[in-house]
């Protein structure tokens, strides 16, 4: 029988040269011929990445509270004299001459609209902006565009985006005063989405063809306007209408020329701890798991949803482990290749809220990641041998990759230090396999794995001090041990005098299946 490869060291990756990653990035979005395929992990050996984008450094550097970022993979500021960052965000002032209205002022900055927008000016800035956040060039990360003022669709710019449809209109009115009002509808649509698509293409390829390192998409595409949640709360089911799914099938000239799709599931209060929050976000990541297949089905694009960590409509709370699970857990389930927790200066304000974000981070999201990521790397060990990602069989389930909490401890140190006591039990391995099935990655040799008995070794490693090691000859004691015991072979766990700890129960509901218990020194 052949055995599990074992799990490279969680540094390895830093110290493979840098010439390599180039080669890299090529095969994350190279074709190849398997079916049921994911694309590469950005990073190897991490099937499900966790990427921070917010002004933390406030908290370090000027109010001197010390916050615990080591669990993330990548890690980048939203402040705009951030350069050089594994994960850049470029808003609409710092990528070129965006065209847009104020909503508020009806004011112009750069023509106002895309049909009035110099594409050669536009270009020479961008160039000047890209050198400036990004100027390595072997540097490999994330490339996210944030453009947000209008939508290249004509249709979708509605409510208060309809200024740019109204402005659209009266410029093709001025060109020629004999235009009926269809005919100048008709026209300025044409016009404007044409102007949009040249505008949004024309700065990806650029972005590509100067950073190729990096994974180049837009944020919040794709969307799918799964927002009926308020109006319609007791039948809501999260589905994407057709209509939408249709439109977004009119960008695929945009799919096309993306190396990465960024979606968005931020949760407003309305879906705090609800059982339509999964609906939400499932749907919204499943849309976006089609269109990655669009351009090729054997060559899906990488996809980071993004996150927030607290409510879009109530910026002070926190979103509860419910809320992580039905966000994070949902996006790590379905087999994206990881999620990106976006937060801005509302998280940094103050000695107050830098120490909030603290507690939040100590308590809360750092032990669900820690959870959600190991869960993730022991599921590709047994399913796909390191060579893919775990995602649900049935994609609209409320099946979970969470390590049990009966045969798992989360335990931190005094020093802020975690670490993980506990095996999987043979209930635990064959539920991976009963709920979960491989998604191969782009270009590996993956044989997914159906039968428990092949497995002989599991070593799996989220960070240099935060790994699950089962051998061959405890496995083997493992497997008779009843459900939900922890065996006599981790004498890490048997020793723990548990009057010594503080006990918290990260719960998560029956229904949605496993917590960890978290331990503090």
């Amino acid at each position: 029988m052949e055995t599990l490869r074992q799990v490279q060291s969680f540094g390895s990756f830093v110290a493979s040269n840098r010439a390599s990653w180039l080669v890299f990035i090529i095969i994350l979005v190279t074709c190849c011929s398997s079916l049921h395929i994911r694309a590469r992990p950005l990073i190897p050996n991490s099937p499900f990445l966790s990427i921070w984008n917010a002004p933390t450094e406030v908290c370090t550097e000027k109010i001197r509270v010390q916050l615990d970022m080591r669990l993330f993979h990548l890690v980048g500021s939203t402040l705009k004299t951030s350069t050089e960052q594994s994960i850049t965000i470029f808003y609409a002032n710092r990528l070129g001459n965006y065209p847009y209205i104020d909503e508020n002022t009806a004011e112009t900055f750069n023509g106002g609209i895309p049909q009035l927008c110099s594409i050669e000016h536009h270009l020479k800035k961008a160039r000047d902006d890209i050198n400036f956040y990004l100027p390595s060039d072997e540097q490999v990360g994330l490339a996210v565009i944030d453009w947000e003022n209008w939508r290249p669709l004509w249709i979708r710019n509605w409510k208060s985006k309809d200024i740019y449809r109204q402005v659209s209109v009266e410029f093709v009115q001025q060109k020629d005063l004999s235009l009926s009002e269809t005919q100048a509808r008709t026209l300025a649509k044409m016009e404007f989405e044409a102007a949009a698509k040249s505008l949004m293409l024309q700065s990806l390829k650029l972005g590509i063809s100067m950073k190729p390192n990096h994974l180049w998409g837009y944020y919040l595409y794709p969307d799918c306007y799964n927002y009926d949640y308020k109006q319609n709360p007791h039948n809501y089911t999260g589905s994407c209408l057709d209509i939408e799914i249709e439109r977004n099938n009119e960008l695929n000239w945009l799919w096309e020329e993306s190396t990465a799709l960024y979606p968005s599931v931020y949760l407003e209060t309305a879906l705090r701890s609800s059982k339509n929050a999964p609906l939400f976000v499932r749907n919204r990541v499943q849309e976006a798991i089609r269109v990655s297949n669009v351009s090729n089905s054997t060559c899906p694009l990488p996809i980071f949803v993004y996150t927030r960590p607290v409510f879009t409509d109530f910026n002070q709370e926190y979103l509860s482990q419910d809320d992580l699970v039905n966000t994070i857990g949902e996006s790590a389930a379905l087999g994206v290749s990881g999620i990106v927790i976006w937060g801005d200066l509302n998280l940094t304000l103050s000695v107050n809220t830098c120490r909030t974000l603290d507690s939040y981070l100590r308590h809360t999201l750092n032990p669900y990641i820690i959870n959600v990521t190991m869960a993730a790397k022991i599921c590709s060990q047994i399913l796909c041998h390191d060579s893919g990602a775990c995602a649900r069989k049935n994609w609209n389930s409320s099946d979970y990759l969470h390590l049990n909490p009966e045969n798992f401890v989360i335990q931190m140190s005094r020093n802020g230090k975690y670490s993980i006591q506990g095996q999987p039990s043979f209930q635990d391995l064959q539920r991976f396999i009963e709920k979960f099935y491989c998604r191969c990655y782009a270009g590996y040799n993956c044989e997914p794995s159906v039968d428990i008995n092949d497995i002989h070794y599991i070593n799996a490693c989220i960070s240099e001090d935060i790994c699950v090691q089962v051998s061959l000859n405890s496995f083997s004691n493992l497997l008779i041990m009843p459900y939900g015991m922890i065996t006599n072979n981790s004498p890490q766990v048997s020793n723990i005098q548990y009057s010594k700890f503080d006990l918290y129960w990260l719960g998560v509901s029956d229904h949605k299946s496993h917590g960890v218990f978290l331990f503090f020194h």
